[in-house]
């Protein structure tokens, strides 16, 4: 362990660069979403701190002092990313309170989080190269091989985070986690350590575990807790795909209601007073009822998106004999669903288990699409990540897939975000465009007002090769040169409205 320690120190180092910016992507997104917007932040920011770190590392390895420099910079590394979690919401709310656009306040918010110990982690490689260049011979083997184990670190901490670490447990127990790892590397520099060093060093670990282990326990109590009906109890969850907030609110319907955000996007809501939780809270989930005035009997359809499975419960309790297929690509939100927002009930009360009119899919709603050789009289679309719908389900090519999917007649439903004129009206156009071009008709149903075209709010738009008279359509003007979004050309985040 002696002679490769500064191999351990830097595998593990690049390896919890890159679990820090998973977990930066993450504190980040119940404020600004996970859109490519976020997640380019990140990078960017991330690499801009690191190769400055790289570059100040350089200066200060030619000064010598390099153990002691070494374990400095180890211990406020530490010690700026233990600060993360305690000054998270301060800063990212006075962000907010500054600017309303989300690529400037991620941009801000991760500078000021993660800038400076990503600094401090990237000028390490420079003073372990200089550690371990004892020969002008070998130095290119030598750097080869510290370059190459700093990557796999990489690669690892790439794995660790965004498989098991994020979807397992908390971004705050992880900021400690990372911070007790780094302190922890600090006696390898040299395997010399003064008395009081090592107890201040003990110390600060064991307390970090007690705050880390604090913190478990409320996510253990967040688990175990079923929410009443008191207004304002809440209970949050990390996912592989979100964080997810679960809290009871009064709207402005005069009831209260269950309401399940992601990413800092309303995705579903349920009546929490017992003979209503089956009944629909959002306006637009009910024009969904639409593909009920075609011209086909609706038998079997699919939605493609769950969240709290708010329209499935009502579809279920309200249509006899009618079956439903729903994708929804994270388990552990099916599993909310029927801890929270009484799916489970739903399957019990209607005997599901039996005659499995209700079918729960985990699959991702693209390679559902791909795969699929079901045919079904209705698809319906309610995907989305935050406030961005899911890209992939799009393109020119997933609606080929969706078609493939329907009968002769069969209606495809997708609910849009936006105005229906104006600024915020580039990505309707864009996708009734491209839907155009695989069903004969494309209708619009706005689901709040045609007074004020230029507001936004969520869109029922129907495409089929059939004609049918729908109740309060609206006509969109498409231009001859909009774009058709394909799998090659997907800018789909630079369309859609940013709040």
């Amino acid at each position: 362990m002696k002679k490769y320690r500064l191999e351990i120190i830097i595998f593990m180092v690049d390896a919890i660069c890159m679990i820090l910016e998973l977990v930066a992507s993450r504190v980040l997104s119940p404020y600004f979403g996970s859109s490519n917007l976020v997640w380019t932040s990140v990078i960017g920011i991330i690499l801009l701190s690191s190769s400055i770190g790289h570059y100040l590392g350089g200066i200060i390895a030619d000064r010598g002092e390099l153990n002691n420099n070494l374990k400095a910079i180890l211990a406020l590394s530490a010690a700026t990313i233990f600060i993360i979690p305690m000054c998270e919401s301060l800063i990212i709310n006075s962000v907010t309170s500054i600017t309303t656009n989300i690529k400037i306040g991620a941009i801000l918010s991760t500078i000021l989080l993660f800038f400076i110990p990503s600094l401090f982690m990237g000028s390490l490689t420079p003073i372990i190269l200089k550690m371990k260049l004892t020969d002008i011979e070998t130095a290119g083997k030598t750097t080869g091989k510290i370059t190459a184990i700093s990557t796999i670190g990489g690669i690892i901490g790439t794995f660790l985070g965004g498989f098991f670490l994020i979807p397992n447990f908390g971004s705050i127990q992880i900021l400690f986690v990372l911070s007790i790892l780094i302190l922890l590397m600090i006696p390898l520099v040299d395997f010399k350590f003064f008395p009081k060093q090592a107890i201040v060093l003990v110390l600060i670990i064991l307390f970090l575990i007690f705050l880390m282990v604090k913190s478990s326990k409320n996510n253990e109590q967040y688990s175990e807790n079923v929410l009443d009906g008191t207004i304002g109890d809440s209970v949050s969850y990390d996912t592989q795909y979100g964080r997810v907030l679960i809290y009871n609110a009064m709207m402005n319907i005069g009831e209260p209601v269950r309401i399940l955000d992601i990413d800092s996007g309303y995705e579903s809501a349920t009546f929490i007073n017992e003979d209503k939780r089956n009944e629909l809270v959002f306006d637009y989930t009910k024009k969904y009822d639409l593909m009920f005035e075609a011209n086909i009997e609706i038998k079997n359809a699919m939605l493609i998106g769950g969240a709290g499975y708010s329209y499935p419960k009502y579809y279920i309790s309200h249509y006899d004999n009618k079956n439903l297929d729903v994708v929804e690509i994270d388990e552990k939100i099916t599993e909310i669903a029927k801890k929270y927002f009484y799916l489970d009930e739903l399957i019990s009360d209607y005997n599901i288990e039996k005659n499995h009119r209700l079918n729960l899919i985990t699959d991702d709603g693209r390679t559902y699409l791909n795969n699929n050789i079901k045919k079904y009289d209705a698809i319906m679309n309610d995907a989305f990540s935050g406030n961005s719908p899911a890209k992939t389900l799009t393109t020119l090519e997933a609606v080929q897939k969706v078609k493939n999917s329907l009968n002769t007649n069969g209606l495809y439903l997708t609910n849009i975000l936006s105005s229906l004129d104006g600024e915020n009206s580039k990505f309707i156009k864009a996708e009734i465009n491209t839907l155009k071009q695989v069903f004969k008709n494309v209708y619009v149903v706005p689901c709040d007002t045609i007074d004020n075209t230029e507001i936004l709010q969520n869109n029922m738009v129907i495409a089929t090769d059939d004609e049918i008279s729908f109740s309060g359509t609206y006509e969109i003007d498409i231009p001859e040169n909009e774009i058709i979004i394909t799998d090659d050309y997907c800018p789909v985040d630079n369309l859609i409205p940013i709040f």
